[in-house]
């Protein structure tokens, strides 16, 4: 008769040596059957990526970092030496700012396309009230979904360039939604606050509708001073929409961009 793994337990001795390999091979089915069963949930953890959703980061995540998976909306590059890239990811209808200085930019600039989809991993930060992410290394940002290789997306932007632009649409502030981006609007209203930020102007303009911030490059800001755009200060702007922080904002880059009403 064959021996039994039960025997072998009742009679609680080792097997003669004419048994030696049935125990091994017992071993082997054992060590097999466990190794089987211990795979499954490893399996289960390595196809679970730890992302976190773009609507989870919140400012309670301060100063972690996160990994996150998102289309790049909209692409803002430095406006001096000292500001950083501004990067706005989508995921899932809630978008949150990327953030890098200019060192990072050669190991990026082929990766951070509008309309790519990438993973990355980054520190959640607090600037001036608004939540952002943070870039500490170039290399913890792939490419997840590219929107086109490099010779079709400068075929696109050649043929951009070669269309016409369509002209300003005046406005009322409260009209301009985050659906408005580079789309180049007229407002007219009143400075409710003014901020100088490295060569740049902010502020926020207001009328009957609403309130919008506006940032005034170096160029929109020549022929004009501080003292100037002052709150309270009656103006017209023209300029396109852009993401801040997910919020609408006009930037101006153009000269002439801004028109003071006479005090």
């Amino acid at each position: 008769m064959m021996p039994t793994f039960a025997s072998h337990l009742s009679t609680n001795k080792l097997p003669s040596t004419g048994e030696r390999p049935f125990s091994r091979w017992l071993l082997s089915v054992f060590v097999g059957l466990l190794c089987t069963n211990m795979a499954i949930p490893v399996a289960a953890l390595a196809s679970d990526a730890s992302l976190t959703p773009v609507g989870s980061v919140t400012k309670a995540l301060t100063n972690h970092e996160v990994t996150v998976q998102a289309v790049i909306s909209s692409v803002r590059e430095p406006s001096s030496p000292r500001a950083p890239y501004l990067v706005n990811l989508t995921e899932a209808g809630a978008t949150v700012p990327l953030v890098y200085w200019s060192d990072m930019q050669p190991q990026l600039a082929s990766k951070v396309k509008v309309g790519n989809t990438i993973r990355v991993t980054a520190l959640v930060n607090v600037f001036r009230d608004a939540l952002q992410l943070r870039l500490r290394n170039a290399a913890a940002l792939d490419v997840i979904n590219a929107v086109a290789g490099a010779a079709e997306t400068a075929t696109n932007a050649t043929a951009t360039a070669a269309r016409p632009t369509a002209p300003p649409v005046e406005t009322v502030i409260g009209a301009i939604k985050a659906d408005w981006v580079d789309r180049a609007v007229i407002i007219s209203g009143t400075i409710a606050a003014s901020e100088t930020i490295d060569k740049t102007q902010r502020l926020g303009v207001q009328d009957a509708t609403g309130e919008i911030p506006v940032v005034l490059g170096e160029k929109a800001l020549s022929g004009l001073s501080a003292a100037q755009l002052q709150p309270g200060r009656a103006l017209t702007i023209t300029g396109p929409v852009k993401l801040e922080s997910g919020k609408p904002t006009i930037v101006l880059e153009a000269a002439g961009a801004v028109k003071l009403a006479p005090q």
